[in-house]
């Protein structure tokens, strides 16, 4: 089942935007789940898992990840994204991994 969220944010610079995201659950295991998650024209497939060290963000078809907070830290996760990806990108995925924890 596919879900779909709003995300906002400000970009430094001082624009707003808004746009609309979808995310679906692919496959999970017991310390991993595998999300589709689309928005503003892209698609990523995201591993996220937890580890003796925390929770971690991949995505194997890029080669990247990183680490991550509570999925509910979006303040702390989407810079951590954004290391990786660029900012929107980033915002989309950490808003959807909050969502999923919500939801899914």
């Amino acid at each position: 089942m596919e879900h779909t969220l709003q995300c906002r944010h400000t970009y430094p610079d001082g624009e707003k935007a808004s746009w609309a995201a979808q995310w679906k659950i692919l496959g999970q295991s017991k310390d991993t789940c595998e999300l589709l998650i689309r928005g503003r024209g892209s698609e990523y497939r995201v591993i996220l898992g937890q580890c003796s060290t925390g929770r971690y963000l991949c995505i194997p078809l890029m080669d990247i990840g990183c680490g991550l907070s509570e999925p509910s830290d979006i303040g702390w996760n989407t810079p951590q994204i954004a290391s990786v990806l660029n900012e929107t990108d980033a915002v989309t995925i950490a808003a959807a991994l909050y969502d999923h924890s919500q939801h899914g």
